[in-house]
This record gives C-alpha cells, structure tokens and sequence, in this order.
C-alpha cells in the first residue's frame, strides 16, 4: 500500500500545482465459355453435341475495413448548448455547462485556444498559459469557468481530470481509495471538509464518491471537491478548485458534473 500511497500523494501535488499555476474540440463478369448449338444438316444426323452451360463465375466481394476506433478526448456540443466531454482511451464521458472552457492539453492546439481566448478574455488567457507542459496521458482535461463573478484576484475556478494508472487502486473499492485519500490530504496539511463517506447517486448507476479539502497555495485559501470513479482499469479523479466564497455554486456544478457521468464500450 505505500506505492499506492505514493501516487495518491503524487496527485495531491498535482492538485495543487493545476489552481497555483492558475494564478498567474461489382458487376456481374459475362462468360466467355458459352458457344452456340450446331445446326444439324439433311445429310447425316449429328450426334448430340453438348452445348456447354454458361459458367457462372462469383463476383468479387469487397472485404469491409474495420474503422479504427477513436483516441484520445473530444468535445461535442449537445442541442442543449452543454458540452459532452468525452475520453475514448479510459472509455467515459460527461457533460459540462456552456460556461466551461476546456484547455487542450497540447501545444498546437492550446496555441490557437490562447489566442482566440486573448481577444475574448484575457484574464483566461492568462491562466490557460499554466497548462502548456501537462502530460495529456495523466491529466485528461482541464477546464475554466468563464464567468467572471468566479474569477477573483487573478485565480480561476477550474476542473481538471486525471487516469492514474495503477491495478490496486482501479481494483479497489471507491470507499478505501477515498479513506486513503482523506489520510494522504491530512498529513500533508490539508483540512477534509467532508466525513464518512459521500455517495452521488450517478444517473447511469456507477460508484461515484467525493471528498472536500481546503488549503492554502501562495496565501490564498482554496477549497476543492474531489470526485474518484474507475473506469477501464484506471482510477479518475476530477478535481474541481474555487475560492471559498464560490464554493456553493460551484460544487452544485460538481455534483451535476458527478451525475452525468457514464461509462462506454
């Protein structure tokens, strides 16, 4: 369990370093076999000659290429303006309200994000510039909350997911993964806001938990809601960071993020 720990740890670090950082989408083939019958003549009676059927031949059958299945995360936007988020490699999906800008972690395409983001809102800009070296292997996607009444004193609320890899704690139940959780968030100085252990009750029936912690990064308090869920042999953890005069409104959107969560084949 102390390996297990130590990844644990590693995201708490993680956790931290996403919202310090922050403050700164054929034709049939004719047979040529096929003669026609001898007239028989008024002096001898032919023997009967056999007249060779056409010999059908197959039509070649086009053998269907396999589409390869998508990689990688994408976006689409549903009719309802919300955007489905969506995480072929790990095999789950989730919806997020129209006020979430999600950062590409990848440099060409972060590169276009910050400078469509400069001319709309260049306080965003800003923070997107935080995400330039994430390894888009761990952390799945990171996203900003564009309104402004959640953006204070140059920190953005924001949600970034991770997949960690590792066979015990995909395998574990979600209640002692959070219980180590709790215990790693202790030690290092972190204040659990939440006790026992806290259920959403996800519409698609998959074992969802959370966790609430607060600290401090750079003199600034900041309270974050955990969610960890398994899916595809991967532990997923979506980390959702606000300042604590947001806290309400913004672990509302949490939750509904936490229910519309759904695993795929």
């Amino acid at each position: 369990m102390t390996e297990n720990k130590g990844l644990l740890s590693f995201w708490v670090f993680v956790m931290a370093l996403v919202f310090a950082n922050l403050a700164c989408g054929v034709s049939d083939i004719p047979n040529p076999f096929a003669t026609d019958t001898p007239t028989p003549t008024l002096t001898f009676t032919p023997s009967p000659t056999y007249t060779p059927s056409p010999t059908s031949t197959s039509t070649p059958t086009r053998t269907p290429t396999a589409t390869p299945r998508p990689t990688g995360v994408a976006t689409e936007e549903l009719s309802d303006g919300k955007i489905l988020f969506i995480d072929y490699d790990n095999k789950y999906k989730l919806v997020l309200t129209d006020e979430w800008v999600i950062i590409p972690i990848g440099k060409g395409d972060l590169d276009a994000m910050l400078e469509k983001l400069g001319k709309e809102n260049p306080d965003l800009a800003k923070s997107a510039e935080a995400f330039k070296n994430l390894d888009a292997n761990v952390v799945r996607m990171v996203a900003l909350n564009s309104n402004r009444d959640y953006f204070a004193n140059g920190n953005a609320t924001n949600i970034n997911i991770a997949a960690l890899t590792d066979p015990v704690l995909s395998a574990m139940p979600i209640s002692f993964i959070t219980g180590a959780l709790e215990e790693s968030f202790t030690k290092q100085g972190m204040k659990v806001l939440t006790t026992g252990v806290n259920i959403i009750d996800n519409t698609h029936g998959l074992d969802v938990e959370y966790i609430d912690v607060e600290q401090s990064l750079n003199g600034v308090k900041i309270q974050q809601r955990l969610i960890v869920f398994q899916s595809n042999k991967k532990l997923i953890m979506i980390t959702v960071s606000t300042l604590p005069q947001f806290k309400d409104e913004i672990f509302k959107m949490a939750e509904a993020i936490a229910l519309s969560i759904e695993l795929f084949k």
